[in-house]
């Protein structure tokens, strides 16, 4: 949905979106993930999110990206042989209601390697959702990755520190006679990222529709603006008896191998 969830999210993933949500879910829920990106890139996730109390939900999670095999060079002529690159995120996450109002904040311990150099971090996130119009509308804002690395041989690595703020709205909703079950929901979502860092310094557009059948099935399409890598992508969703299926496929601009594509898989209880 065009990256488009800073005011959506409330489940195991809110760890990465926006740690308000947590205490939004209605169910404990946990869940892994595989991105497939450019140059055989893939990122693994795995989060779980926990109850605490009336008004909290807790949050744990890892991230790991690693590269595909890089070649090693000095200069011209054949390679001296290859290296890779990993990106380790480490954490908790917690988040508190406050009536229609919920905050949270994530802690994240952070590792970089490259060839046989590394280096080490932290970073915070802190968040805000808020409900309105009985849960017809939601509002939603986070500041992500404020922290620092140490030095990776004579510089340290600058974090993608961003800020992000979101509205989700449930445009059209038909329900089945004498329930209150839907047959047809949709979820229209908006949201402004801007980063921070001066060589990377952009702001973007996210545009997300989702449309849901009887609760269980869902498409999704979305849309990023200022992206030098993809604007659309695509994706369903599945959600059985607390067992959930999500798939999005993403169109790259010309001049990147494509697509991607991000797979997850997570259970509810």
């Amino acid at each position: 949905m065009g990256d488009a969830q800073v005011a959506q999210s409330r489940d195991a993933f809110s760890t990465y979106w926006n740690p308000a949500g947590l205490p939004a879910a209605a169910r404990n829920s946990a869940a892994v993930s595989y991105y497939r990106w450019i140059a055989d890139t893939g990122t693994y996730s795995a989060a779980t999110r926990f109850r605490v109390g009336e008004q909290g939900g807790l949050g744990l999670f890892a991230t790991a990206m690693a590269s595909g095999d890089l070649e090693a060079r000095q200069g011209p002529g054949e390679p001296d042989g290859t290296f890779g690159v990993q990106f380790i995120s480490t954490g908790a996450s917690y988040g508190h209601g406050l009536g229609p109002l919920r905050a949270g904040v994530t802690a994240k311990f952070l590792t970089e390697r490259i060839h046989n150099r590394s280096a080490n971090g932290y970073a915070f996130d802190v968040g805000l959702q808020a409900d309105l119009m009985r849960g017809g509308v939601h509002l939603g804002a986070v500041v992500q990755n404020l922290g620092e690395m140490s030095e990776l041989v004579v510089e340290s690595t600058p974090l993608p520190k961003a800020f992000r703020a979101g509205v989700g709205v449930y445009p059209l909703k038909v329900l089945l006679a004498d329930s209150d079950i839907p047959l047809v929901e949709t979820l229209l979502v908006g949201q402004v990222s801007h980063f921070f860092d001066s060589d990377f310094a952009r702001t973007q557009v996210h545009v997300g529709l989702s449309v849901a059948v009887l609760e269980t099935i869902d498409v999704r399409a979305g849309y990023i603006s200022n992206d030098a890598v993809r604007s659309l992508s695509f994706g369903t969703g599945f959600d059985y008896e607390g067992f959930i299926f999500d798939y999005a496929f993403m169109l790259f601009e010309s001049g990147f191998a494509g697509p991607g594509h991000l797979l997850t898989f997570g259970y509810s209880w």
